[in-house]
């Protein structure tokens, strides 16, 4: 198994990882399958990147959700995270229903309206934003960014959003159940040039025995808050990443007859997490620390460590400050290779569990820039401890 580790194994991954072709995450969460807790990890809405968010209903039956906006920006942009200077995490909660089989959509910076007597969208007619009073007078242009059936009133996030999204399936009166029928993505697209780059939610699927109140228990057995045991699939222990070491090139651009002088391109890695457990209803999000195993393609190992509270992103081997960057342990010159392999988990003493996707920036000499979104994979059956989702109790149809 550790030959795995070698120049063939991670080449070979991680060009099926940026093909999409690469093995699915482990049982523990899935990214393929419908289920009853979608996480969108990496949600941005800065006015330079937006985010588009799809989910669909893959059941034959109406199935509602209960959605929650974290905000993780930090108090203060301009500066380094810190003690004083915390993320925000404020939160923005909303509930869409679909009907069967249905799938809808929507711009995280200008979020849904639910209005009935919006006209279809024709072919060739461009994307609109809510707020063109053409659209919002019923003029004759459609908002096609807001084309088919609304899933009910979907609010805009605020301005300078970086952050999370989390759906959780409930029933007409908000209750949590295990219906296993969301299935959702997310595309990031750069404003200024239209670059897009995608990923898939992160699924946690729900068991039967789910006692539907505000406490949902993620994997584990049974304890005091979870008295009938794991109500959905755990959060993984360790996530795997297969990415270039910073600064390495990228190998298609070097290849092509305009790179006359090498190196021409770069690639640079960012990870976004988020920690599986989260209360909705106290706000106070728990510190967690990460740790780094890391691998290049000699089987060399090297180790990493970082901290982050209720929203995490990083880029890996980065010294900007205010890019929370991860030890320069990941840049190509450090490592002495152009393949890094890394195994990531929560440190013992902070949640067990985290959620994460992984972004590569490509960048050549000419000032072409391309990302590449894509979701990390997990060991096969390297399941963490139990993890807690709390809700306000008044958002999961019960009274005080």
């Amino acid at each position: 198994m550790r030959r795995q580790r070698g120049l063939v194994g991670l080449m070979g991954l991680a060009a099926l990882v940026g093909l999409g072709l690469a093995r699915p995450a482990a049982a523990v969460v899935t990214t393929e399958q419908s289920a009853s807790i979608l996480v969108f990890p990496k949600v941005i809405a800065d006015g330079t990147r937006d985010t588009i968010i799809q989910i669909t209903n893959t059941s034959n039956n109406f199935r509602y959700a209960h959605c929650f906006y974290v905000n993780g920006a930090l108090t203060n942009p301009s500066l380094p995270v810190s003690a004083l200077n915390p993320p925000l995490w404020t939160e923005i909660d909303f509930d869409i229903w679909l009907t069967k089989q249905q799938p809808t959509h929507w711009v995280v910076s200008t979020g849904r309206l639910d209005n009935p007597t919006e006209k279809n969208c024709r072919n060739n007619t461009p994307c609109v934003t809510m707020g063109d009073p053409t659209v919002m007078s019923g003029g004759s242009q459609a908002d096609c960014c807001d084309a088919g059936l609304d899933p009910g009133h979907v609010p805009p996030v605020v301005p300078g959003f970086t952050g999370e999204l989390k759906c959780i399936e409930v029933d007409e009166g908000g209750v949590p159940v295990p219906g296993n029928a969301l299935k959702g993505e997310a595309t990031l697209e750069e404003i200024a040039t239209g670059d897009v780059s995608k990923y898939n939610a992160i699924g946690l699927k729900g068991f039967d025995n789910n006692d539907r109140n505000a406490v949902l228990c993620l994997g584990g057995g049974s304890s005091d808050a979870c008295p009938s045991g794991a109500e959905y699939e755990g959060c993984p222990a360790t996530w795997i990443l297969d990415h270039p070491a910073t600064g390495a090139p990228d190998r298609v651009v070097e290849q092509q007859p305009f790179c006359t002088s090498h190196p021409c391109s770069s690639v640079t890695t960012n990870i976004t997490v988020v920690p599986c457990t989260e209360n909705f209803e106290t706000q106070k999000p728990p510190p967690v620390t990460l740790q780094f195993k890391v691998y290049n393609e000699f089987e060399q190992f090297f180790s990493a460590s970082t901290s982050f509270t209720c929203w995490g992103s990083f880029d890996l081997g980065s010294s900007d400050p205010l890019a929370n960057g991860i030890n320069p342990v990941f840049n190509a010159a450090n490592l002495g290779g152009e393949i890094v392999q890394s195994f990531v988990r929560a440190a013992q003493g902070t949640p067990v569990g985290v959620m994460m996707v992984i972004e590569e920036t490509h960048r050549d000499d000419f000032g072409n820039v391309a990302r590449n979104a894509q979701n990390a994979v997990t060991s096969f059956q390297d399941i963490a401890g139990q993890d807690l989702i709390t809700l306000p109790i008044e958002q999961a149809g019960q009274s005080q």
